[in-house]
């Protein structure tokens, strides 16, 4: 089911934009047609896919290894410090883009050492594998980061005010992904990706309790910190090509949890990529048609899709930690 309600959301995708194409059009289409779905509309749809998919098992990992229903990447200041790397990447292609023409260059790669960077001082500042610990030094830092971005914002605007990619990457946005950012995504995330789901058993174990963990032969703090790291990596390959997405890794791991009626990671990994991608994938869509001839940034649409189902699991308190 979730399948087929993905592949319904990549068509729905392939045919809204600022050139309707109808489904004939997508299923067989012309020259121009092709240009418009090859070159903009399939990549942007694949990132979308990755991202969400990304986000979404940041977000399942983080809730296990820190047996907290509201840990995702934003807590761990990781996303935060990817959106700071963007920040600092886009400056410096302002002088960049003058010389040599090549500053797209510099936001992505930024955007991935500012996140795992935030990650290795949030691990720095945090006893060894303590879970409380790496929550609060990760709320510091994620505090701190976003305070540097308004203040670097800020400049940055006062530089470059007609330019619309700062604010692009506050709010979120899909409309910069193609081939290459798709390809460079995919070869972040897949190997972290494998070894999570290698390793869904053991993040059972450690959900469970740290005693659990060590009497079956697993090292807590260690594998506490490498989790960490994977999430880390999936947060920085999506997050430094679009801005923050809010809302997909917190939500969905909890969709997937109501849906099983189980917590285990070895089904609700993979489901919960496949939903997380389902998730973004409609809110690019939504994005496009909620106000005509105007993109609603992504970030408004998750907050509108996951604030309700979060207080829907705060009333009913059917979420990680209590029914599960």
């Amino acid at each position: 089911m979730l399948l087929l309600f993905l592949f319904v959301l990549v068509l729905l995708n392939l045919m809204i934009g600022s050139v309707y194409i109808p489904l004939s059009g997508v299923l067989y289409p012309t020259e121009i047609y092709r240009e418009i779905i090859y070159i903009i509309r399939l990549p942007e749809a694949v990132g979308a896919i990755i991202v969400g998919a990304d986000l979404a098992i940041a977000g399942a990992v983080m809730q296990s290894v820190f047996r907290n229903p509201l840990a995702e990447p934003y807590v761990t200041g990781t996303a935060s410090g990817a959106v700071f790397g963007v920040l600092v990447g886009f400056s410096i292609g302002v002088f960049a883009r003058s010389l040599f023409g090549f500053a797209l260059i510099f936001e992505p790669a930024f955007g991935f050492i500012g996140a795992m960077a935030a990650t290795a001082l949030v691990i720095i500042f945090s006893r060894r594998g303590d879970w409380l610990s790496l929550i609060l030094a990760g709320i510091a830092i994620s505090i701190l980061l976003s305070a540097f971005v308004m203040l670097l914002d800020s400049y940055l605007l006062t530089k470059t005010p007609s330019s619309l990619s700062i604010l692009l990457l506050l709010f979120g946005t899909l409309s910069g992904l193609n081939v290459s950012t798709d390809i460079i995504m995919t070869l972040l995330t897949v190997p972290p990706i494998i070894y999570i789901l290698y390793s869904s058993k053991k993040l059972n174990l450690i959900m469970i309790s740290d005693e659990v963990a060590q009497s079956s032969g697993v090292d807590p703090g260690r594998f506490r910190l490498l989790m960490l790291v994977m999430s880390g990596v999936l947060t920085a390959a999506a997050l430094s090509f679009t801005g923050i997405i809010g809302f997909v890794g917190l939500i969905t791991p909890h969709i997937i949890r109501l849906m099983l009626r189980s917590a285990n990671n070895a089904a609700v990994i993979p489901l919960a990529a496949v939903l997380g991608a389902s998730i973004l994938l409609l809110a690019n869509f939504l994005s496009k048609v909620l106000i005509p001839e105007t993109t609603v940034p992504i970030t408004a649409i998750t907050s509108i899709l996951g604030v309700p189902m979060l207080m829907y699991l705060i009333k009913k308190g059917d979420y990680f930690g209590r029914s599960y």
